[in-house]
């Protein structure tokens, strides 16, 4: 059945007009604060934005850029609302980070990318308004009754074109993971019954850098997903391009074991992920194993060569 078919609730009168900050975002205009102070939403709050309302549920958990919210708006689409949550920052310091997300989600606008509905600033709380998704890649790696190996090209297609991409404009996203891939479902609002169409999007941009850019690897990501470039830059090569390539393939390949895999950092300089994807008895294994190589040099170049090895193996995948 279609996502969401009741109407909204009557939109409470705004408290606040919305006027233009001069950053290109919307902003809820408050009177003079004795000092700024960070303000979540509260259930059922209704924001008024340019004219348009957008109704606050239930709290979801956090994420890279903040919490995260149950959002929808007076055309029933299903939206999240995401909140920077300051850690030990000042004002400015919180508006830099939402300007600097905001700009990239808007840079890099992609069917495979969540896709931003509005931002804004409200009671000196920073929101992004996006499409909500179904779920992460997380429920259809760990979902034993699947057979995953049918998922392999349709997961890769979405991710990989999303990737590729960014490559062109020049980022680098540096945290692929099932956890930020979303699982899209599209309904036919005409013909409820008729079963959903599934996409992948790449969300939480948060780390994104341009490649010219890149100096260390100092995100904080789980031990398992750190590449060989990041652990050693002098025998592996930089971090660039080929991170993401490198994310894609252990992406695949949990998708390939049915489970998130994990690895030391001595078993990821020796090269277990890629041992690991040789040993399955896949016909994705090879392409797999190619894009988790230790030397960037000798990784799969480019998403679009990494696509292209893969759909060789299927004529199912389009």
């Amino acid at each position: 059945m279609p996502a969401h078919t009741s109407p909204p609730p009557a939109p409470r009168p705004p408290a606040q007009p919305a006027v233009d900050d001069g950053t290109g975002a919307p902003a809820v205009e408050d009177s003079q604060p004795v000092a700024r102070q960070f303000t979540p939403p509260a259930l059922g709050e209704t924001i008024t934005v340019d004219g348009k309302y957008y109704f606050i549920g239930n709290f979801i958990g956090k994420g890279s850029f903040g919490d995260v919210y149950e959002c929808t708006d007076e055309w029933s689409n299903e939206l999240v609302a995401k909140i920077l949550v300051p850690k030990n920052q000042t004002y400015d310091e919180v508006k830099e980070s939402w300007l600097a997300e905001l700009h990239k989600l808007m840079e890099l606008r992609h069917p495979n990318v969540t896709f931003i509905h509005q931002a804004f600033e409200y009671k000196d709380t920073f929101y992004l308004v996006i499409e909500r998704c179904s779920m992460t890649l997380d429920a259809i790696i760990n979902d034993p009754k699947l057979n995953h190996e049918l998922w392999v090209p349709y997961v890769a297609r979405d991710v990989l074109q999303a990737l590729d991409y960014f490559h062109l404009l020049g980022y680098v996203h540096k945290d692929i993971h099932a956890g930020n891939v979303f699982v899209a479902q599209s309904f036919d609002r005409m013909v409820p019954t008729k079963d959903p169409v599934w996409s992948f999007k790449i969300g939480d941009l948060g780390i994104s850098r341009l490649a010219a850019d890149i100096r260390i690897f100092n995100t904080l990501l789980a031990q398992w997903m750190v590449p060989p470039e990041a652990l050693d830059p002098n025998e592996f090569g930089p971090v660039s391009r080929a991170t993401d390539i490198y994310h894609t393939a252990l992406l695949l390949l949990a998708l390939l074991v049915g489970r998130t895999p994990s690895f030391t950092q001595d078993e990821v300089r020796a090269g277990a992920p890629r041992q690991l994807a040789e040993s399955l008895n896949s016909k994705y294994a090879p392409a797999v194993a190619k894009a988790l190589r230790r030397h960037t040099s000798a990784r799969t170049p480019t998403a679009m060569q990494f696509w292209r090895e893969l759909s060789s193996l299927t004529q199912d995948a389009t």
